[in-house]
């Protein structure tokens, strides 16, 4: 998981892909804000050449678009008076849509509603293993017991327990 200005790095570096129309839409507020808190890292790379549903990108970076994308809801019904609306980018020329991102959203947004069934079923699992390691604990302390009391019994009647044991040992042999 990334800090907080690595993910704005992230979304930076995603933002450098927009095409000019859409980056227009942003507020510049926003972008300022990215700029000036987002923390270099060379680790962090966005691959034009590949689709951003492909890429590994952190939880926050997810979160921050979002906000983004709201904002840019707000804007486009503001300017839509002013101007027509920004037709999608139908060419295949590498950069990134606003559709896109949303549509990456809405899918992170899916999978985040399953996470507490997952640890409902972790927990349950957890529980589980706790109550198979106390019935080894108590299976293993009968079983200490019964040996203790074997073992207190006079010779002759320890050597027919044992005797009848090796008997069937034998005779499963």
């Amino acid at each position: 998981m990334l800090s907080k200005e690595k993910s704005l790095y992230q979304v930076k570096l995603i933002l450098d892909y927009l095409p000019k129309e859409e980056y227009a839409l942003i507020p510049d507020d926003l972008i300022r804000y990215v700029e000036d808190n987002a923390e270099y890292d060379e680790k962090i790379k966005i691959n034009p050449n590949i689709p951003l549903e492909k890429q590994k990108l952190d939880a926050k970076t997810y979160d921050f678009l979002e906000k983004m994308l709201k904002e840019i809801d707000k804007n486009k019904s503001m300017k839509k008076s002013k101007r027509t609306e920004i037709a999608p980018n139908s060419s295949d020329d590498l950069k990134f849509e606003i559709s896109k991102l949303r549509e990456m959203i809405d899918q992170k947004n899916k999978e985040l509603e399953k996470l507490p069934q997952a640890k409902e079923l972790i927990e349950d699992y957890r529980k589980l293993l706790m109550e198979k390691d106390a019935t080894i604990a108590k299976l293993t302390t009968d079983n200490e017991n019964l040996v203790k009391s074997i073992n207190h019994l006079p010779a002759f009647i320890r050597k027919i327990f044992m005797k009848d044991i090796h008997l069937m040992l034998n005779e499963k042999k």
